[in-house]
């Protein structure tokens, strides 16, 4: 379930930043309404935060579009879509560097 996911997530960020030292924030009600997701925002010359990469796990495509698959021991279970976007936007990612 997506708040299942949601706490999963948001425990493997915890401890992947806890291990490397980097900063990280949890945006609550940030726009991510069908799935928990991951951006990566880069701060430009003058300070400004711009999101540029972005993961996000999508409960919702899968059930609309009733997409399934039959696993390993034959019965059928909903795919997670993933979304990504590395570089977000080409003239955003430009524009920053």
């Amino acid at each position: 379930s997506n708040d299942c996911a949601n706490g999963d997530l948001t425990m493997l960020i915890s401890i992947k930043t806890l291990c490397v030292g980097w900063d990280y924030s949890i945006d609550e009600g940030g726009g991510a309404f069908y799935g928990p997701k991951i951006d990566i925002k880069i701060r430009d010359a003058i300070g400004r935060l711009w999101q540029c990469s972005t993961v996000q796990c999508d409960f919702n495509l899968p059930e609309r579009f009733d997409m399934t698959y039959i696993d390993s021991d034959g019965t059928k279970q909903r795919p997670i879509m993933v979304h990504r976007a590395l570089l977000g936007s080409i003239e955003r990612f430009m524009g920053v560097l």
